[in-house]
């Protein structure tokens, strides 16, 4: 026998097998290794604090999540303790180091803060990407340049992107406490391998923090 038709019997005798596999609910791209997914994955972005540039007490806060700030502006009023030999407060301003919007917000009114504290989290709406973990296992399959789909459960949206950079520097891009994202520890307690994913999401409105499922096409053709 050939060995082109040992190649064709090979070919037809996986037939069924990939079709049972679909029936019983398996995807037979994923047996194949065609792709990888993973369910640890958050958006993120360049997040810039707004800190406190002295100890005092938060007395006005003139913005609040989701309002879009310019580079200086006042986003918060303190109140420190009278100098020697006066008997009115001084009055720091929290500012914007940069335009964009406000993704958190770390203080209350009332609530005192300390020099260097971050008050503020500000983002660039407009260029945010997904931090995903990849289990180590499926890792060295992953390579920059493939294409990936990106579904938001807090949008039940996908979108689609590619891989730019696999083990990116999270230093700078862990979702805030009030996010929902993973981030270097969890990353490390799940055998996972941090990629970097850039998402074309429109006019979408995707916010750091939001968690998301991502899949990797790891195959050329796919």
């Amino acid at each position: 026998m050939s060995r082109k038709r040992i190649a064709l019997y090979a070919g037809l005798s996986i037939i069924p097998l990939i079709a049972a596999l679909w029936i019983a609910g398996f995807d037979p791209n994923y047996v194949l290794g065609n792709y990888v997914t993973t369910s640890t994955a958050f958006v993120t972005g360049n997040l810039i604090q707004a800190s406190a540039p002295a100890n005092g007490e938060v007395t006005r806060i003139l913005s609040n999540v989701g309002d879009p700030v310019h580079n200086g502006q006042i986003v918060v009023y303190l109140a420190t303790l009278p100098q020697p030999g006066s008997q009115l407060p001084i009055i720091p301003q929290v500012r914007a180091p940069a335009a964009g919007t406000i993704v958190h917000l770390s203080v209350l009114q009332g609530e005192r803060v300390t020099v260097g504290e971050p008050v503020a989290t500000i983002a660039d709406l407009k260029a945010l990407w997904v931090v995903a973990g990849v289990d180590e296992g499926s890792f060295h399959t992953v390579e920059v340049g493939q294409r990936a789909d990106v579904y938001i459960p807090a949008l039940d949206e996908t979108f689609t992107g590619k891989v730019t950079q696999l083990m990116p520097d999270l230093s700078a891009s862990a979702p805030s406490s009030g996010g929902t994202g993973g981030g270097t520890s969890t990353f490390r307690q799940n055998n996972e391998v941090p990629v970097r994913i850039d998402f074309n999401y429109g006019d979408a409105l995707v916010y750091p923090g939001m968690s998301a499922d991502v899949t990797i096409y790891v195959r050329n053709g796919l």
